[in-house]
């Protein structure tokens, strides 16, 4: 077993290359679907979870795309969470554009479904360039129509907070104040080599301390109050909280595949920030990745 899923990943990186030179959803659609199930639901479900992936992957093999995104919704729908699961589910909308009978905001949510897989399981190269290959063809096919890219920077407060996890910021301010203790411990020693270190451990570790624990709170308070998101629609148009077109200079179209970061919702909106541009959209329009 544990060979055949090694080949399988091994013939996917191989088609992976070769779309990135030759046609992208033809190839992305071509892959395997993941095997594999390993893991629990959140919520155990009428049918068992590992049997509605089978039926799912099994119908993906055969082509039946429709069978296989349904399968895949209704896991989804039931709080069921899991990388294969997202991974396939990205593969059979694929499948569907390649077959030329997609719907619009499907490869959408195929970049939805293969982001959520990478953040359920970080390093998974398999998604990350699936990933990377469905927004190419996004921005491939935008660029027909003279519009922006799908991706924006993020800026400088999120970059840095977003540099390592809201438990390592915690540890790392721990272990700073842990250091400033042994440093003031230190001073108070008569002169000396011991005495040197604490003047100098006890100011540098104190710095450190002022840095880290405001990162260890937006870490928090983002963990807290924001879920990610991918737009799944064409494109959307940002609104103010009451639902009201925002001024000319102010309007942005958040374009379809765009990763955003979901906060308050009201109603059917939701109040998204897109790199450094902050405004509400239809709650419809965006897919909530598994936090």
């Amino acid at each position: 077993m544990e060979a055949d899923v090694t080949g399988r990943r091994a013939r996917l990186l191989a088609a992976l290359a070769l779309a990135a030179s030759a046609g992208l959803l033809p190839a992305i659609a071509g892959l395997s679907p993941s095997p594999a199930l390993v893991g629990e639901a959140r919520a155990e479900p009428a049918e068992p979870p590992e049997a509605l992936f089978r039926e799912g992957t099994e119908a993906l093999g055969r082509g039946e795309y429709g069978a296989a995104i349904d399968t895949f919704e209704l896991l989804a729908d039931r709080g069921f969470v899991h990388p294969d699961a997202s991974y396939n589910r990205g593969l059979a909308y694929v499948t569907r554009v390649r077959d030329g009978a997609d719907r619009p905001g499907d490869l959408g949510r195929a970049a939805a479904a293969f982001e959520e897989a990478l953040r359920l399981r970080p390093g998974d190269a398999d998604a990350e360039r699936a990933l990377d290959l469905v927004r190419a063809e996004i921005t491939r096919r935008r660029a027909r129509r003279a519009k922006d890219a799908v991706e924006v920077r993020p800026t400088l407060d999120r970059v840095l907070v977003g540099l390592a996890s809201e438990r390592t910021w915690a540890a790392a301010s721990l272990f700073s104040s842990l250091l400033l203790a042994l440093g003031m411990v230190l001073r108070r020693r008569p002169a000396g080599p011991a005495h040197v270190a604490g003047s100098v451990l006890a100011p540098t570790a104190l710095v450190a301390l002022l840095a880290l624990v405001p990162l260890t709170y937006a870490a928090r308070h983002l963990r807290l109050t924001t879920r990610p998101g991918v737009v799944v629609v064409p494109e959307v148009r940002l609104v103010d909280e009451s639902g009201r077109a925002l001024p000319d200079a102010e309007q942005t179209l958040i374009p379809e595949g765009a990763s955003v970061e979901v906060g308050r919702r009201s109603g059917g909106l939701a109040e998204v920030r897109w790199g450094a541009t902050e405004g509400w959209v239809s709650l419809s329009s965006i897919r909530l990745l598994a936090p």
